[in-house]
């Protein structure tokens, strides 16, 4: 992804990702829209940008992060609350988050970089084709197990791009197998399977391109540049510590820095076995108007007995919620 402004009259999807995202990493004093380029990944987060090094190890260590190190030129930093570790160098930033990243290694990203560990897209020629194909995207997306709207197996590349007055949500297949479907079997089965729902809402046109073992699908539609950003879209990037005392029976969630939030829109869920994955959202800052680096809130759970985990939930209302975060309590209030 290339963070910027936000893009209101883009596709809602694209939105969504870009606001998911920003929430999603922990806040390191530069902002969001000022990223040249954040890539994610099962192992971590890398980011890239113009900071100054001394004002982001500040910022890490005031909010919470102790340090841990280096590794080749990167100083290393960790904390345990919510275990997370981040490595601060020349221009990138490496972040993993036991929450996040389903295999975080911060020393396999930064070899990688390096040229010390080969990079996936270089020890497989159909991932290289695809990347290849989908070049540079204010948003890019890759799976390398799916499957088109014929079924066929496939790795695919999710892309939005933008031009003046124009929105584009172009999709590459590159196939697993022999097997390609043609153009009209593909069209057809869009129509057929209605998986236009994949592309620009409203789009007027989609195309559909196949070279050799490779599929494009493009949909686009008008850029409307008058849209305004929809309040549950403005998610906001900060750094939350969440600590859990079995003593006093509380669970603390602190905002340790980053954006201010508005206090209506922070609640928290008690996740428990027996609530079938439902969310209740109960409201955690009552007193304030704000929540703002050094607010702290506290959550009683000494008559939730059963309570497996909290999260800390943003919500304009309604049924849309966004965890922020979320404090594993370890089966420590099963009965």
């Amino acid at each position: 992804m290339q963070p910027a402004s936000p893009r209101p009259g883009a596709q809602e999807a694209f939105i969504s990702a870009q606001a998911r995202q920003k929430c999603h990493v922990d806040y390191f004093g530069i902002g969001f829209e000022n990223y040249d380029r954040i890539i994610d990944s099962a192992f971590g987060t890398v980011i890239e940008a113009a900071f100054d090094r001394k004002m982001v190890i500040q910022t890490v260590i005031d909010s919470g992060y102790e340090r841990a190190g280096e590794y080749r030129d990167y100083r290393v930093f960790d904390r345990m609350d919510i275990p997370r570790r981040v490595a601060i160098g020349d221009g990138a930033i490496v972040w993993t988050s036991e929450q996040r990243h389903d295999r975080p290694h911060i020393e396999a990203l930064i070899d990688a970089n390096a040229g010390k560990r080969p990079r996936y897209h270089e020890e497989n020629p159909g991932l290289n084709q695809l990347t290849t194909a989908a070049g540079g995207n204010p948003f890019l997306g890759i799976a390398t197990d799916s499957r088109d709207p014929t079924n066929e197996k496939a790795m695919v590349a999710d892309a939005y791009r933008f031009d003046a007055n124009t929105a584009y949500h172009v999709i590459h297949y590159k196939y697993k197998s022999d097997f390609v479907p043609t153009e009209r079997e593909l069209k057809g089965a869009l129509e057929e399977k209605t998986f236009s729902s994949l592309f620009t809402e409203n789009p007027t046109t989609i195309d559909v391109q196949i070279d050799e073992n490779l599929a494009t699908l493009e949909a686009k539609s008008p850029l409307d540049s008058t849209a305004e950003l929809a309040p549950e879209y403005e998610l906001p990037q900060v750094t939350w510590s969440g600590t859990h005392d079995p003593d006093t029976e509380t669970v603390s969630f602190r905002h340790e820095a980053g954006e201010s939030v508005p206090a209506s829109r922070l609640y928290y869920d008690i996740n428990g076995s027996d609530d079938s994955g439902e969310v209740e959202k109960q409201p955690l800052w009552k007193d304030t108007e704000t929540v703002s680096p050094g607010s702290e809130a506290d959550i009683d759970l000494s008559k939730h007995h059963h309570a497996q985990g909290i999260s800390l939930v943003y919500s304009t209302g309604g049924v849309h919620f966004v965890m922020l975060t979320y404090v594993d309590l370890h089966g420590e209030y099963d009965d």
